[in-house]
């Protein structure tokens, strides 16, 4: 590791380039170019991987610095006495088109960038950040371990493993963000975890360019160990806040917000109590029914239909008797999973899928529908069902391998056979957030749970593991979320967030309700 900050990251005038990515996303590469997004990971429970991680692709800038993202935020409208759609989303949106370069030339700079690109200022965790070249490519936020929960050289591993997964990566920089200042010589914070680090990305191939530690009053330099010319405890935080990257990125409009674990319950919290409490009276009948015979074919028709009208008309929330139908709906595992499915591609391709995997039963009565349900609605949001051709035995065979890779986030070994409407799972977050605002009971936890999916399928760890947990608060023991949370704490990342195709390149909506 060099003993100052690269030319790349100091002296002189670089680029920061506000285009929204996923990880290992691959353009033209050009001299001085990043292109980085959203995406993450999480590792171990003593050391998770979390979220507001940047996968990169590429930009010009020509000048050898990297660029970072900028963002925004939008709160979705609402329909004529509807109650409001929730609060505004959070953390800031990445937009999907180029705009004009950020100007970088200092540590803080590059600094002032990172809660940005997480949506909020990291604590008590260590940030790395991939590059190839001057380019920046994925961004991984992780807690700091616990003393003695997890060795060094193991989270070390870790870390390095992760952002390796880039085969772009040959560098990387290291940011300590701590709850503790750097008190003097000699008393170098995290000094094992660092060295152990180094060695880690060594062998990993992207060894660690620059490093910083970041307390809560002061940064420097980690190389900076002496008392001259840096001080103790450092450079004030107040460098990093009103730096000239930070001061253009909140100019154009991106925010650093609350971290998930304040923000999430903020998000998700009964909006309207007079509109949930009508939601709960309808909720009964509904729920028996759809948990009974929820996968009868006719019904499932239906319950996706209803569905994919909420989808097509958002930003208008629905009435009381759809949104009460729509929670009861989730009661039943088979139709929450399809409705994943429906998210991610179509209600036809989720019919046919759950209908490859043996899901989808023979009707036992008639289908239920919420009040105001008519032909009208029924005609116009009917679902194609899979017909009998010489070839049907492959297509089921095709319907259910796309049905399995798509609940599980992409496919688990080598890349995905598709790429998820990323626009439509947008829609049915907004809306997914609306439903969570109009109910405070067990009906929240399919929805949490099927929010933190949609994280975790972006690659944003933490707020999905947020949600997670949220969901087993509201009902324990809710099988989903737990065996989710476990592929978190086990390092599993969504494979649409690991391969450029597929991977998520921000919000179109303008907003991020994570």
């Amino acid at each position: 590791m060099s003993t100052a900050a690269p030319p790349t990251l100091s002296a002189g005038t670089g680029s920061v380039q506000p285009w929204g990515m996923k990880e290992n996303n691959e353009h033209p590469a050009t001299a001085g170019t990043a292109n980085p997004g959203t995406g993450a990971s999480k590792t171990t429970k003593a050391s998770r991987s979390k979220a507001g991680s940047t996968k990169a692709g590429a930009a010009t800038a020509g000048d050898g610095k990297p660029r970072v993202p900028t963002s925004g935020a939008a709160r979705p409208g609402t329909g004529p006495d509807r109650p409001p759609a929730g609060p505004p989303a959070s953390p800031p949106a990445l937009p999907d088109q180029p705009l004009e370069a950020i100007r970088v030339s200092t540590g803080a700079d590059i600094l002032a960038v990172i809660p940005h690109i997480v949506g909020y200022w990291p604590s008590n965790a260590v940030v790395c950040i991939g590059m190839a070249g001057p380019r920046l490519r994925a961004t991984m936020r992780m807690d700091l371990p616990a003393a003695g929960t997890v060795s060094a050289r193991r989270f070390a591993d870790t870390a390095a493993h992760h952002l390796a997964v880039d085969g772009e990566a040959d560098g990387a920089l290291v940011a300590f963000f701590d709850d503790a200042e750097w008190a003097g010589p000699g008393d170098r914070p995290h000094a094992a975890l660092f060295e152990a680090m180094l060695h880690a990305f060594g062998r990993a191939g992207i060894p660690v360019h620059d490093a910083w530690h970041v307390g809560p009053g002061h940064y420097r330099h980690y190389d900076c160990t002496e008392a001259d010319p840096c001080g103790f405890p450092g450079r004030p935080n107040d460098e990093i806040l009103g730096s000239r990257a930070s001061a253009e990125l909140v100019y154009r409009g991106s925010t650093v917000r609350d971290n998930p674990f304040d923000a999430v319950p903020e998000l998700v919290k009964v909006a309207d109590r007079a509109f949930a409490r009508t939601v709960r009276s309808l909720l009964g009948p509904l729920r028996r029914d759809l948990l009974a015979r929820g996968t009868d074919e006719n019904q499932l028709a239906v319950t996706l239909a209803v569905w994919e009208r909420a989808l097509t008309h958002w930003p208008t929330p629905p009435d009381a008797a759809t949104a009460a139908f729509l929670l009861a709906s989730l009661g039943n595992v088979g139709v929450r999973d399809t409705v994943l499915v429906q998210f991610a591609q179509s209600p036809e391709a989720a019919f046919n899928g759950a209908d490859a995997v043996r899901i989808v039963h023979r009707p036992s009565a008639g289908p239920v529908a919420p009040a105001g349900w008519d032909d009208v609605d029924a005609a116009a949001y009917a679902v194609p069902r899979p017909g009998q051709t010489p070839d049907a035995a492959d297509l089921r065979d095709m319907h259910a391998g796309l049905y399995t890779e798509v609940v599980l986030g992409g496919a688990v070994d080598g890349p995905p056979r598709l790429a998820p409407d990323w626009p439509r799972l947008a829609r049915a977050q907004a809306l997914l957030l609306f439903l969570a605002c109009s109910s405070g009971g067990p009906d929240k936890a399919p929805v949490l749970c099927m929010l933190g999916w949609i994280q975790w399928c972006k690659g944003r760890g933490t707020w999905a593991g947020v949600y997670f947990q949220a969901a087993q608060r509201y009902r324990p023991g809710y099988r989903l979320a737990e065996l989710l949370e476990r592929l978190l704490d086990a390092g599993v990342i969504a494979g649409w967030a690991k391969h450029p195709r597929t991977a998520w390149r921000g919000d179109p909506l303008g907003e991020e309700a994570a």
